[in-house]
């Protein structure tokens, strides 16, 4: 018993410390000041339905750039604890406290994205935007995944990076991938690519140029793919990569933790297949062309 209670204070005391250690870092205040100011151009531009904007921003500024925060206070983690000598805290409770401060950014996020929601109504998007028959859901699924749970992603990948590839400028070689992938899985080929569901960063709805009309206009359109299935997707392949960071420790509970990893594979699997199946099949475009693409 005293034994949990002081691993649960260890943690408690260390989850607080990288929490602060997250909140002061100078390049995750450079993502929310950006993520600020595109919240900001919702109400400001004069283009209505401007918070389609919305989801590059969280998920570049929040998301690729804490894996870069993330990865950094994890290498601090582990000299800190290489310096302690025999009394360090063991790595996975480290891990666990790493993965708490993911709060900092998920709140930033979260706080984006409800004002990306309160702007969509606000200022209704322009009528070549959402193809008929296309919910404000389907649009907000697709917001909260490129945007929350992308900035949540994105810090939960460095954590994991620096577990397994501790080595300098793994954590920029990886943004720029990460990046690059997204870039070619963003639904522009072959008619939507519906095997994109499985990234973790993509479009479901979007100026799509694979069906430009031959006179060369452009008619925004959905990709295949359920964006409400894909966020649970998206959750699970974070739990997946938060379990796969603790089973680094050799000192951890390697069997039970590899049957959980096993499970959420699993999971994870089903729920891309579903993705690609199940509901939002059909590519829907909107008849009247983009008047500003």
């Amino acid at each position: 018993m005293s034994t949990t209670y002081t691993t649960s204070s260890t943690l408690g005391v260390l989850a607080r410390q990288e929490i602060r250690n997250y909140l002061t870092h100078k390049l995750f205040w450079f993502g929310a000041a950006m993520t600020a100011l595109v919240v900001v151009s919702m109400f400001a531009w004069d283009e209505p339905g401007s918070a389609a904007a919305y989801m590059i921003g969280p998920g570049v500024m929040l998301g690729v750039l804490g894996l870069v925060v993330m990865f950094g206070l994890t290498r601090r983690s582990d000299r800190a604890a290489e310096a302690a000598g025999a009394v360090a805290v063991p790595e996975r409770t480290r891990t666990l406290a790493l993965a708490c401060a993911i709060v900092v950014p998920f709140t930033a996020a979260m706080v984006a994205y409800v004002a990306a929601v309160v702007a969509w109504y606000v200022r209704p998007a322009r009528e070549w935007i959402v193809p008929p028959g296309v919910s404000d859901l389907f649009v907000h699924a697709q917001m909260f995944g490129d945007g929350v749970i992308c900035a949540v992603g994105g810090p939960l990948l460095g954590l994991l990076l620096a577990r397994y590839l501790p080595k300098r400028g793994v954590a920029a070689i990886a943004s720029v991938l990460l990046v690059l992938v997204t870039i070619m899985l963003q639904g522009n080929f072959g008619g939507g690519q519906p095997y994109r569901v499985f990234w973790v960063w993509t479009y479901f709805l979007g100026q799509l140029g694979w069906g430009a009309d031959a006179d060369g206009s452009i008619h925004f359109r959905t990709a295949p793919g359920n964006p409400f299935i894909w966020v649970l997707y998206l959750v699970v392949v974070c739990a997946l990569g938060l379990v796969v960071a603790v089973l680094h420790d050799p000192e951890s509970d390697r069997t039970r933790l590899r049957k959980v990893a096993l499970g959420l594979v699993g999971l994870a699997l089903v729920l891309g297949v579903l993705t690609m199946y199940v509901g939002y099949t059909d590519v829907l475009v909107n008849p009247i062309p983009c008047s500003t693409c």
